[in-house]
């Protein structure tokens, strides 16, 4: 871990520069942050499977028997056996079997010759709930991350940047100099074709590309979608009670002030009528022409239980003495 020092920030995007206002990216709110730790990397399959051992714990997706896979990363026997689609979503297919020790579904691996992906020991684990990501963060003797210190450690001291180094896709303005990827986003043509021109097709190893801020933070946007403790709403208002002098450590709206709004009207439950979590950071399988989400101001949600071949986890703690050990 990391220590990211107290301060203040904006939090959110302005009104000229919102992408998805009906995420809520909206408006520019000041905030006060106690310090606190955030985990340098997001957690690495490595670390789940220290977890795993410890403890036996079974994911969502190991529970419930199926997770969600992008249909160009499976191969051809596991998408024949697929009968069900997601309409609005044909290419995002629930497959059997797959969780975090099997990416891909049953004929899938993090090493060996079933790992069409190379090692992953080193990459993000993924196919975590937001209950799994609880789970872990606990036995760390630690916490999720809510949505304002993710952002706030995000922005890396620098104020109203799309990234976490800056407002340039690759951290340059110059034509003359040659561009240094900075995430891992989706290259190509969305949903048929990635080029893979970042270095890689599916996620990356947790310390890829180098830090992205000067607070020594790395693949804060891109590579896995990461989960925050806070419960997701649309507006804001709710939770801003003090605009004029700026909110302290904000952590989002409570259960009851979900039911208020879902009142109001702002608000909906999913279909399954759960309410959702929010996730940050975006993910490999973002790219812009359909989920330019790999900003910092971005915002996605899924019920505490939902899971998925780019969702995962990074821990945060409180300011307190740290073990050398536990950095």
């Amino acid at each position: 871990m990391v220590e990211i020092p107290a301060g203040r920030f904006h939090m959110g995007e302005r009104k000229e520069r919102v992408q998805f206002p009906q995420d809520g990216e909206g408006p520019v709110r000041p905030v006060q942050m106690s310090g606190f730790w955030m985990d340098r990397f997001e957690v690495s399959n490595r670390k789940w499977q220290d977890f795993v051992q410890e403890t036996g714990y079974l994911t969502d997706s190991e529970r419930l028997g199926d997770s969600f896979v992008a249909e160009l990363y499976l191969s051809d026997a596991v998408n024949a056996a697929i009968d069900k689609k997601v309409d609005a979503v044909p290419w995002w297919l629930p497959v059997p079997n797959a969780s975090w020790h099997k990416p891909e579904g049953s004929d899938s691996a993090l090493s060996g010759a079933n790992s069409r992906y190379g090692d992953r020991w080193n990459h993000p684990v993924v196919h975590i709930s937001w209950n799994d990501a609880e789970a872990y963060c606990r036995w760390r003797n630690a916490s999720l991350p809510t949505e304002a210190q993710w952002e706030y450690a995000a922005r890396g001291g620098l104020e109203g940047k799309l990234y976490p180094w800056g407002d340039t896709k690759y951290g340059n303005e110059s034509k003359e100099i040659k561009p240094r990827h900075r995430m891992n986003i989706w290259q190509g043509t969305f949903p048929k074709e990635n080029t893979a021109k970042d270095g890689y097709l599916k996620t990356a190893p947790v310390d890829a590309y180098g830090p992205q801020n000067d607070w020594g933070l790395y693949n804060l946007v891109g590579n896995v979608w990461e989960w925050t403790s806070d419960w997701y709403s649309p507006v804001h208002f709710l939770t801003e009670k003090n605009k004029d002098t700026g909110l302290v450590d904000p952590k989002g709206p409570e259960i009851e002030e979900l039911d208020e709004l879902v009142e109001m009207g702002y608000l909906k439950k999913d279909s399954s009528g759960q309410y959702e979590k929010i996730k940050k950071g975006g993910s490999f399988m973002c790219h812009k022409s359909y989920c330019y989400r790999y900003r910092i101001c971005a915002r996605s949600h899924l019920t505490a239980d939902g899971a998925a071949h780019h969702t995962g986890v990074r821990c945060a703690r409180a300011v307190e003495p740290i073990r050398e050990e536990q950095k």
